[in-house]
């Protein structure tokens, strides 16, 4: 007879009608054993004891369902937790050696076989190794482990978006998969130490390699500024080529932020430590007092050129156009151009409205799956970036005016509330902001094109060419004019806005570079096939031409060199020997130009050398300052102590932050842009969406941390300092 439903048997040596006892089939012990299945055989229900429910099955299932084994058509326990899953496991494997043990000893006298046979250890080892398996390990191991990392972040309050480092990532799959049992992590001290010194070491033996390549790419010196809130102030210095970029050095500035002497001296010793003969160009923003320090150091330096960093060139053009400061000899200029910061201050007015009032903000979040957050002046093109985000969500601005509920509401904040459907339902004023998205974008387009640590520098002239025809193009197709035959004040205006910045920022180098490109030479180029014009060759400008001449001059003091140099670069601008092979004149447009000058530049060895050089350097300084918690972070660290060890900190934190920004993995899979986004612990929100939909349509062009503070009521996406100059004030250069 079956045993009664629900009564318990004893379990101490028992047997059970499939033959199994307790000793060989121990994990009966955890359940509770039912009625025998009416069909026979070994099945029977048992209900478990660890989530009460009632299952029907022989031992096999018993064990499949506790020991959380998959695919033996039983479902596996949840309420085993990990702790009970490894004492499960040795119950089993215990009572499988017993048996081994007893099998073995009861045959020996009828088997060949002796017990300590290699087939008796083969067995041995397979049950020691499969005493958890894999399945199990993943189910039940893989989340008490996420509990104890999860401890480690809340209780030390790291950002979350330290799960994204790739460097934590690594660890942690090294523990896992390393043999060192017994592993324990290092203690304070060898971190402070040994550690930390170790890991200097490799870094700078991993520069010793990049700096031996600085003697024929050359390397360009990029300087930028941070200030907090408080007005703590650090220069910081990189060293960027062809073959990667290196943080070198961060320096307190403190009441040393508008001498220029003070930054000439700096800049003096980072060339002298990276070496004279190695640098091409210092890359910095456009303040007065960078200018002034750079340009104090040409008669140490003449072969070290002065070059305002690009991206905030357009930046401040940018901000002319729609912010037109109003003065007595520029009121045509103010009057063509009021209108754009009229549709700013409306901008402005709407995100204030919807994230200011909990009422309006509630009314919008029906509709609205993206937030508007406030831009701060201190990042680019942020009139640009703000109209992009209200246009993105005006669908749901307008549902929200529409909505029979706002009818209510309006009429307790009647004013602010009109106004603002006012402009919503507004047609026209949404043509505006249209427009002026459509023919800035050119302008965004090179800055985003600009704003990087690659070799941009020979590209500089051509796409500001290109730039200038493209915004024309725009402002006259919506005039409904001919660029032929028609005037346009308001493109003129635009066009002699962005010219003034550009002459006072174009340099002799940039002409250099741009005459050393063999594209500019091909015939496709100066057809006009790749704009819409038909192009000078460099040689043929009279203005590049003197730049050059310029540059040539300062380069080889020599006056044999600068002869020799001079020939080299006619016999190249004309196509003579020997550039006059078909392959090498083909291929001017066709292949990367380092490329070209190293197939068929060795005829003239002293021109090719410095072609080599200047077509592998950037022309921004942007990219050096787009971390601004690392900047707070080394500003804390330099604060607190001046000691070789905190030097060596900064240095290590800075480079193995550079370091992975040079893999493939940085811009895309888990560990995307990991030292950008989310730096605090941040318990809202998708930073990474803001941080797409709020730099210039590219995570690339703007890597920096967002902040979301409360300011007056409204959103803000604020760096923890100030970039765009060696101060806080971005005093533009004269």
């Amino acid at each position: 007879m079956g045993t009664p439903s629900g009564k318990n048997i004893s379990m101490t040596g028992s047997s059970d009608q499939d033959g199994s006892t307790v000793n060989d089939a121990p994990l009966w012990r955890h359940v509770v054993k039912l009625d025998k299945s009416p069909g026979g055989g070994g099945n029977r229900s048992f209900r478990c004891n660890f989530c009460n429910i009632v299952y029907n099955g022989s031992y096999s299932r018993v064990k499949a369902h506790l020991l959380k084994v998959k695919g033996q058509g039983i479902r596996i326990c949840p309420k085993v937790d990990y702790e009970s899953l490894k004492s499960l496991h040795k119950e089993h494997a215990s009572s499988d050696q017993k048996k081994l043990v007893s099998t073995s000893t009861s045959s020996i006298y009828e088997s060949p076989l002796p017990i300590s046979s290699h087939f008796m250890q083969v067995k041995k080892r397979k049950t020691e190794d499969e005493e958890i398996s894999p399945a199990v390990f993943d189910s039940a191991g893989r989340d008490e482990l996420d509990k104890k990392a999860a401890k480690l972040f809340y209780s030390s309050a790291l950002p979350f978006n330290l799960a994204r480092s790739p460097y934590w990532r690594d660890f942690v799959t090294s523990v896992a998969n390393s043999n060192c049992k017994g592993y324990s992590p290092p203690s304070y001290d060898q971190l402070r130490f040994n550690l930390l010194k170790d890991e200097k070491t490799r870094i700078e033996r991993m520069l010793d390699k990049v700096k031996s390549s600085w003697d024929q790419t050359g390397v360009s010196i990029l300087c930028d500024g941070w200030t907090d809130r408080n007005q703590g102030s650090l220069v910081n210095f990189m060293a960027v080529s062809s073959n990667g970029q290196f943080f070198l050095k961060a320096v307190d500035a403190c009441g040393k932020g508008e001498d220029s002497k003070f930054l000439s001296q700096l800049l003096a010793e980072v060339i002298n430590q990276v070496g004279p003969s190695r640098v091409v160009q210092i890359i910095t923003d456009n303040a007065s007092v960078c200018k002034a320090a750079s340009l104090s150091l040409e008669a140490t330096y003449p072969h070290v050129f002065w070059t305002p960093c690009v991206v905030h060139t357009l930046n401040h053009g940018l901000k002319n156009i729609c912010n037109p400061e109003y003065s007595i000899g520029n009121t045509q200029r103010y009057e063509v151009l009021k209108w754009i910061p009229d549709i700013e201050s409306d901008l402005e007015n709407i995100r204030d409205f919807i994230v200011g009032n909990k009422y309006s903000s509630s009314f919008y979040n029906k509709y609205g799956q993206l937030r508007l957050l406030k831009v701060p002046e201190t990042r680019f093109a942020t009139t640009i970036v703000l109209a992009k985000r209200v246009k993105e969500v005006k669908d749901a601005l307008m549902k929200l005016v529409f909505d029979i509920d706002w009818e209510i509401y309006s009429t307790s904040d009647k004013e602010k509330a009109q106004i603002f459907s006012t402009r919503i339902k507004d047609d026209s004023w949404w043509g505006k902001v249209d427009y002026l998205i459509e023919f800035t974008e050119p302008i965004v387009n090179m800055m985003v094109i600009a704003d990087t640590n690659e070799a941009i520098l020979h590209r500089v002239w051509e796409m500001w060419g290109l730039m200038l025809e493209q915004v024309q193009s725009v402002i006259f197709r919506n005039e409904k004019k001919d660029t032929l035959v028609d005037n346009s004040d308001f493109c003129n205006t635009v066009k002699s806005v962005l010219v003034e910045r550009w002459d006072k920022n174009d340099t002799a180098l940039l002409c250099l570079a741009y005459s050393l490109n063999p594209k500019y030479y091909s015939h496709t180029w100066l057809k006009g096939e790749w704009g819409t014009r038909q192009c000078l060759a460099p040689h043929q400008d009279p203005e590049i031409a003197d730049k050059r001449i310029l540059c040539f001059r300062r380069l080889y003091d020599n006056p044999y060199l600068l002869r020799q140099i001079q020939n080299e670069y006619g016999k190249f601008a004309t196509g003579s020997a020997p550039f006059d092979q078909m392959e090498a004149l083909q291929l001017r447009d066709d292949i990367d130009p380092i490329s070209w000058w190293a197939n068929f530049g060795s005829g003239t060895p002293l021109l090719q050398s410095l072609a080599l050089r200047l077509l592998s350097q950037p022309a921004s300084s942007s990219c050096c300052g787009r971390n601004w918690k690392t900047y707070s972070m080394i500003y804390d660290i330099k604060s607190k102590s001046a000691s070789a060890r905190s030097e060596d900190l900064v240095y290590v934190h800075s480079n193995l932050r550079l370091m992975s920004r040079r893999t493939e993995d940085y811009i895309k899979g888990p560990t995307k842009f990991w030292d950008i986004v989310g730096e605090d612990s941040d318990l809202e929100g998708q930073p990474e969406l803001d941080l797409a939909n709020l730099s210039l349509d590219d995570p690339v062009l703007e890597p920096m941390m967002f902040d979301e503070e409360e300011d007056n009521g409204v959103e803000m996406l604020n760096p923890i300092g100030t970039s765009g100059s060696f101060v806080a004030g971005d005093e533009e250069t004269d």
